[in-house]
């Protein structure tokens, strides 16, 4: 039994209806291009310590002609807290699979990130998702100084919404306080501002579009590079406990 169909069993479709939740398991034979468009899945059962150790030893040392990870994520998967190397730690595994499968195969592009998601095997893809997901790591300080007012227009918009632009709160999908809603919702608490600005932005151009039914397409063009800006500072001053460790 190949890495993928480890990750295949793990899997269960959550069907989230008002009170409470149910899931249905998905078979093994069931192939990865139909299960992963499946919305909120579940996982089980964590990876076992060959996938993490496979997944380390890509991230540390790559994979045949692929560079190591660490290399512009970092040792611990933090980043650099530009717009083009985001937070890996503790991100979900099937939202990290699925995003080197979207780089793979050209739903998501990206000049850097197609190269090397293309030079990996899905086993590959999978065990290194795994591994970045299995770490806790410090969170950067914020870099610069905001206005209060514009962190706390961040904060409402988050946990709120914008009823006379349309906009939800972001909490409704990814959380409380932006931790995530695993394993298909990734976490902003932590993430970096530039990096959620420029995919914001992203979306709101129509350079990405890997998103669950076009939904965060359709916010980001409801919104104004200041919202973005604002939400995303917000965010990036949020510690995830999920995630987050003390310096050693």
């Amino acid at each position: 039994m190949n890495t993928r169909h480890r990750l295949l069993i793990c899997f269960a479709l959550a069907a989230f209806l008002p009170g409470h939740v149910t899931g249905q398991a998905i078979p093994v034979d069931q192939s990865y291009d139909t299960a992963r468009d499946l919305f909120n899945m579940t996982v089980d059962t964590p990876p076992d310590p060959a996938m993490l150790a496979r997944g380390q030893a890509i991230a540390t040392h790559g994979a045949g002609d692929v560079q190591s990870c660490i290399t512009c994520h970092s040792v611990g998967g933090q980043g650099d807290g530009s717009g083009s190397f985001p937070r890996l730690t503790g991100q979900p595994a099937w939202y990290l699979d699925k995003q080197l499968d979207d780089y793979t195969s050209g739903a998501r592009p990206d000049d850097l990130m197609t190269t090397v998601a293309q030079s990996l095997s899905e086993d590959d893809r999978a065990a290194v998702s795994a591994y970045y997901a299995s770490l806790a790591a410090p969170l950067r300080v914020a870099r610069g100084q905001l206005p209060v007012n514009e962190i706390q227009k961040g904060a409402a918009i988050a946990r709120a919404g914008s009823p006379e632009k349309g906009l939800p709160a972001c909490t409704n999908c990814h959380g409380p306080d932006g931790t995530g809603n695993p394993p298909s919702v990734p976490y902003l608490a932590g993430q970096y501002a530039n990096y959620m600005v420029l995919q914001l932005d992203r979306w709101r151009r129509g350079k990405r579009g890997n998103d669950f039914g076009g939904m965060m397409s359709a916010i980001a063009r409801k919104m104004t590079p200041e919202d973005m800006r604002a939400i995303s500072e917000y965010y990036e001053r949020v510690a995830n406990p999920l995630t987050t460790k003390d310096p050693e």
